[in-house]
């Protein structure tokens, strides 16, 4: 799989702790998971966008595998604090970097294992890296991840394209299994972000597919939309208008809203 780099879309949203009354228990588990399973997908491209941002070199000759690697390990200093919070080991093409406690960009705070990275520069220039580890923690997640991306830009446009399988609690404490295709894309001129992509997501027997088109700007808080499908045809879709509280609507008839941690 292939990866993209550049600027992800910010702070996670991190479900707030209340939502309102509307509906029964089952859809209001649903709202939330779903927002957790699109928070935890983001705080992964966020980590593997921040890892590969600035790999590429414009203008110049097609670089190697190897020095493409060397590129990132040498940004990987300059993009999280406390000074050496985050230690970087390169060999060829093969990168680990190991984070304590780390701040970086785009949202992401106590981010804290290991993370295993394999670059790969394809014919036709495209850098791909494969990034897996067993326990990653960012923000309120856990994640763990096996996710192949591939790195483009065009002009202020940067894409991150992701195909990943992985797992782990989300920032509520929910243990989620994830399995899909994503892409995020920035623009470095407006300072907004997109992430949009479709995964299913299994919360112990239940397996479900997530449809999720979400734009940020800056640190604001999102819009857009998920449209959560049930295994047995039902639906919710959840809005988001650029407030701290988005809006639940499902196919039952029942509704509600959830409390973003955004501002």
């Amino acid at each position: 799989m292939k990866l993209t780099s550049l600027v992800v879309l910010g702070s996670t949203l991190l479900v707030g702790a209340c939502m309102n009354r509307g509906g029964d228990d089952s859809e209001l588990d649903s709202a939330e998971a779903a927002v957790e399973s699109a928070d935890s997908t983001e705080a992964e491209g966020n980590v593997m966008m921040a890892a590969i941002d600035g790999a590429e070199l414009s203008g110049a000759a097609t670089l190697t595998s190897d020095e493409i690697a060397v590129r990132i390990a040498a940004n990987v200093a300059l993009r999280w604090n406390p000074s050496g919070c985050a230690v970087v080991e390169q060999t060829g093409r093969n990168i680990t970097i190991t984070y304590n406690d780390c701040t970086g960009p785009r949202g992401l705070v106590h981010v804290s294992g290991r993370l295993d990275l394999v670059v790969t520069v394809t014919v036709a220039g495209e850098i791909n890296v494969r990034g897996t580890s067993d326990d990653l923690r960012v923000n309120r997640a856990r994640l763990s991840l096996d996710a192949d991306a591939t790195y483009a830009v065009r002009g202020t446009d940067h894409e991150l394209t992701v195909r990943t399988v992985g797992a782990g609690t989300g920032p509520r404490g929910r243990e989620v299994e994830r399995e899909g295709d994503y892409r995020i894309t920035w623009d470095t001129a407006s300072q907004c972000g997109r992430i949009v992509g479709v995964w299913s997501t299994r919360l112990g027997d239940a397996s479900r597919s997530n449809d999720v088109d979400l734009r940020r700007c800056a640190d604001s808080c999102p819009t857009g939309s998920i449209t959560h499908q049930f295994r047995a045809g039902a639906s919710m879709t959840i809005t988001f208008d650029g407030t701290a509280t988005a809006a639940w609507a499902a196919s039952t008839g029942a509704a509600g809203t959830i409390a973003l941690g955004c501002q």
